[in-house]
């Protein structure tokens, strides 16, 4: 398979809308791909329509829009008639810059909710109905048509959406809008309740219409540029890079929507290895990966990044979707029988920059890290007096990954630190863990397998967790027990022989017997 060179990278422009010129006969001269690519991208723009801005956008003729798809007024004239309309609408949104589908989002979740006053005429009749009458078909009347009452309006314009060729598509990308103003405005409780309400349909019509997929070199262009495009873990950096990543040893399975059918809704990639990895770069970066005949002696499946659509955010497809495949490879490779992750902790650095506060930095806790490794990291920072104001300086330090003297002596600080966030940090007063990926491997019933020091050495990877990634061990004969388990009172099961894990685990059990005695 051919593909455009700048694929992710399509940042040069010609300067006039033809090809670039050339010395000689330009016949005998065949264009580059990029720049077939980008005479192609400046016609394209060329005919596209400019957006349109919040101060062009014309809010009466919206409101009469909105009004006729929801109330069904004005010149609603049938089905047809209303799937006309209700196109038009997508393409108004469409045509819509980042400023005009912010209004159009609030006007949408400010004006057409539930109406207060029908909702309490609606609730007094039925709490009347549940006192005078004992007919249990009267009172499900009633409880209908509170129901009614309580669903936003704007119910009826996503139903309509829906209705739409490419409709599901459509709402999928509204409501990564909604969700990217929501990152600004948490206050905004209007906007959070259409998302949540669309988040809820958009799962229910999910259910049934998903295939499976293995995404390979061969696949449409159009559907591997989509797995550049919603990488959000490891950034895809070129076409050669997808290819190593498609290549032996290595496998791409998604789930997609009927309804759009060259599209991942989510996708995971898969490394096939002799053992489990504990470095996400070696995956990366393997210039030969493993050879086709290799495949048949490897022994574990490494999940090594699990991405989604922004708009399926808290739409729960990475668990099955895990499953799934896992369900495949056992299949086809009988060979392997360990499958773990290797998965980030997107909020460590963030956690630990809290939990070093002055009163830390003064009198650190002695019984997390062992006094050889204290002594260390302290001799590493002189003029500090204890193992976190020693850690913070290094940290807070320019070039500290590049000295190995300062590595060593982070390793046991930081993997203990990185075990004990994993293992007793927990969000709010639940039993669930505070670290987002973590909290979604327990929850699918994987164990804690590994901590690993310098497992992702990426800018990234340094900025959100200095480095530390983990593996999550998904033990086929545990998982539903796991599950249960960590629902029930956030117990975290392990496996192999991780000593700081251990130790954290250890602390989590004196923790809760103190508890219980409480």
């Amino acid at each position: 398979m051919s593909a455009p060179a700048a694929l992710f990278h399509a940042g040069m422009r010609l300067p006039t809308g033809l090809p670039p010129a050339r010395d000689g006969d330009e016949l005998s001269q065949p264009l580059e791909p990029a720049d077939v690519r980008a005479f192609w991208e400046e016609q394209s723009e060329n005919r596209q329509p400019q957006s349109i801005g919040k101060d062009s956008l014309d809010i009466s003729e919206l409101r009469d829009l909105l009004s006729t798809i929801i109330h069904k007024s004005g010149a609603y004239k049938g089905a047809v008639k209303m799937g006309l309309y209700t196109q038009r609408c997508c393409d108004l949104y469409e045509s819509l810059d980042s400023s005009g589908r912010i209004v159009f989002l609030k006007l949408l979740s400010v004006e057409y909710c539930a109406p207060k006053g029908e909702a309490r005429a609606l609730t007094s009749a039925y709490l009347e109905s549940l006192a005078q009458s004992s007919d249990p078909a009267q009172s499900a009347l009633r409880a209908r048509a509170l129901r009614d009452g309580l669903t936003p309006q704007y119910a009826e314009l996503i139903d309509q959406i829906n209705r739409l060729p490419g409709g599901f598509s459509f709402l999928v990308r509204m409501r990564a809008d909604m969700l990217e103003y929501i990152r600004g405005h948490r206050e905004d409780g209007a906007m959070r309740a259409m998302s949540d309400m669309l988040m809820k349909k958009l799962e229910t019509w999910i259910i049934g219409t998903l295939d499976l997929k293995r995404i390979t070199w061969n696949s449409p262009a159009f559907t591997i540029e989509k797995l550049g495009q919603y990488e959000s873990v490891h950034a895809v950096k070129s076409w050669l890079d997808v290819r190593r990543r498609l290549g032996n040893g290595r496998r791409c399975f998604g789930f997609f929507h009927r309804s759009v059918p060259m599209e991942p809704l989510v996708f995971v990639w898969v490394a096939l290895t002799d053992s489990v990895s504990d470095n996400v770069q070696s995956i990366l970066q393997e210039r030969e990966p493993t050879t086709a005949e290799a495949e048949a002696t490897a022994r574990c499946a490494i999940f090594y990044s699990i991405n989604s659509q922004p708009g399926l955010s808290g739409v729960d497809l990475g668990n099955f979707l895990i499953k799934r495949v896992v369900g495949v490879l056992r299949a086809e490779l009988p060979n392997i029988d360990t499958f773990c992750t290797l998965s980030p902790l997107p909020r460590f650095r963030a956690w630990l920059d809290q939990w070093l506060t002055p009163e830390c930095l003064a009198t650190p806790p002695r019984t997390m890290v062992n006094e050889d490794a204290q002594k260390a990291l302290i001799a590493r920072a002189p003029h500090t007096h204890t193992w976190t104001a020693a850690l913070k300086h290094i940290i807070d330090s320019r070039g500290w990954t590049g000295d190995q003297a300062n590595i060593d002596a982070m390793e046991p600080v930081v993997r203990a630190l990185g075990a004990h966030y994993l293992v007793n940090v927990k969000r709010g007063k639940s039993h669930a863990a505070y670290d987002p990926v973590a909290n979604f491997h327990l929850r699918n019933g994987a164990c804690l397998h590994q901590i690993n020091w310098r497992g992702n050495t990426s800018y990234s990877g340094l900025r959100q967790s200095l480095g530390l990634m983990c593996n999550y061990n998904y033990v086929l004969n545990r998982i539903e027990d796991n599950n249960e388990r960590y629902v029930h009172d956030g117990s975290i099961a392990i496996s192999g022989n991780d000593p700081f894990i251990a130790e954290a685990k250890r602390v989590a059990g004196n923790n809760m017997a103190r508890a219980a005695k409480l």
